[in-house]
This record gives structure tokens, C-alpha cells and sequence, in this order.
């Protein structure tokens, strides 16, 4: 299965939009955000995807009863932090803070750990992988990322949306 992973979008609506056409693009299935969209109309971009859509709340979402209501519209869940959930068999853990990896890093607890916050791309290959695919921002780092996930291979592949082509914001 093929696994989108982006995080920190913080209301950048043409990042968002690159993300999730280049995922649909290279055959993601699900959609996994990390928190912090900021506001509602950020998440809508999500729609786009036309798969299953989970993330969880970040430090930066202020108005939760609207994402929470956007993620309901675009059929996605959206959860509190720590959310634990399987699909295929797969076992996700999705968080915004990192304060949980070490909690959940028992290949027994989980295939798959994902985060945020940070704004840093890092990517640990070990069971369970972890996985923070850096920031859909894109303004406090080396550019903005989001990592396509393989859990067939257990690869995941680094996506620069400054090396894909400009989208209109507008969804």
C-alpha cells in the first residue's frame, strides 16, 4: 500500500495542492497529515485526493469544531494526538509532537510512526519505521516535503514540491 505523509501545511494552499496532486499522482491510497493546518479552508485541498484522509490536530489549529467539520465534508477523520489506528494490517501511530515515538517504538505497537511539528525531515528505517515528512510550508527549512510511503517495500520516497510544477491555489 501506498501512503501520502505530509505535515505543517499552515495554511499554504499551493503547497498543499502540489502534495496531493503528486501523490494521487504516484499511486498514494491514503492521505496521513500530521497537524497543524491552521485553518478549515486549508484542509479542503484534501478532497483532491479522492482516497481515505486521516490526520490529527497540531499546535497551530485554533478553529478544531470547522477542521473537524471540513474533514467530516471530505469524508477524512480527523483525531487528537496520539490517534492509533490499522488499515490492511498495517499498524499507524499518527502524532503532531514527537513527544510519543519512544512510547510506541516496539514493532509490536507499530509498522509505521508518523510526525510533525518540528518542521525537519527525518526518516528512521527501523522497525517500526518513523517517519516526519518535513513541512508542506515550506518557509522554515530547506523547502517544502512530504514523503511517499511503500509499506510493500518499506521504502519511502522524499517529495520537493519546489521541483514540481506551480499549481493555482484555488481548489
Amino acid at each position: 500500500m501506498k501512503i501520502g505523509i505530509c505535515s505543517d501545511s499552515h495554511d499554504h494552499v499551493t503547497n498543499l495542492k502540489k502534495a496531493v496532486i503528486e501523490l494521487k499522482r504516484k499511486g498514494a491510497e491514503v492521505i496521513i497529515h500530521s497537524g497543524d493546518f491552521v485553518a478549515p479552508f486549508s484542509a479542503e485541498i484534501l478532497k483532491l485526493a479522492d482516497c481515505p484522509v486521516y490526520g490529527v490536530f497540531g499546535n497551530c489549529d485554533g478553529e478544531r469544531d470547522g477542521l473537524k467539520d471540513t474533514f467530516k465534508e471530505i469524508g477524512g477523520e480527523l483525531h487528537t494526538e496520539p490517534h492509533i489506528f490499522e488499515i490492511r494490517g498495517l499498524k499507524i501511530v499518527v502524532m503532531h509532537h514527537p513527544h510519543w515515538i519512544e512510547a510506541f517504538s516496539h514493532p509490536e505497537l507499530a509498522d509505521l510512526i508518523i510526525y510533525g511539528h518540528l518542521h525537519e525531515l527525518h526518516i528512521e528505517n527501523r522497525p517500526p519505521m518513523v517517519i516526519n515528512p518535513g513541512e508542506v510550508f515550506g518557509r522554515l527549512t530547506s523547502g517544502p516535503s512530504v514523503v511517499l510511503y511503500d509499506s510493500d517495500l518499506q521504502e519511502a520516497e522524499v517529495i520537493w514540491l519546489n521541483d514540481l510544477p506551480d499549481v493555482e491555489a484555488k481548489n
